[in-house]
């Protein structure tokens, strides 16, 4: 599901940076304006990630950059999944077996035809 996100413009944040950062972050900017960048995550709310991109979004685009940001739409199974992924790549000694790499190959392959 693509994300709404409010407009926000980098300039807001010129008291903290300073001009010259301004100025930079958009020469920087104008080598991506040929980009796409699309963000993809479980959820629009809570959590570091949703709060994080609610803002670099419309900051991302407010320098030139085509930015997007979509959720992925599955059932608790997908998420038990990818929590099962978290809890290995956190140091988990925990297998993960074919039917779960089938439930997440699953749910990317519908999302990725969304978007």
């Amino acid at each position: 599901m693509r994300i709404d996100v409010a407009n926000k413009a980098i300039e807001a944040y010129e008291h903290i940076i300073g001009l010259a950062e301004i100025e930079e972050i958009y020469s920087l900017a104008n080598k991506l304006r040929n980009c796409q960048v699309v963000h993809v995550n479980a959820t629009s709310f809570g959590g570091g990630v949703a709060e994080i991109l609610h803002t670099l979004v419309p900051l991302t685009r407010s320098v030139g950059i085509n930015a997007e940001w979509y959720t992925i739409e599955a059932l608790q199974e997908f998420f038990n999944v990818t929590k099962l992924f978290h809890n290995t790549l956190q140091g988990a000694d925990t297998p993960i077996e074919e039917h779960q790499w089938k439930i997440y190959e699953k749910y990317c392959q519908q999302n990725i035809e969304q978007i």
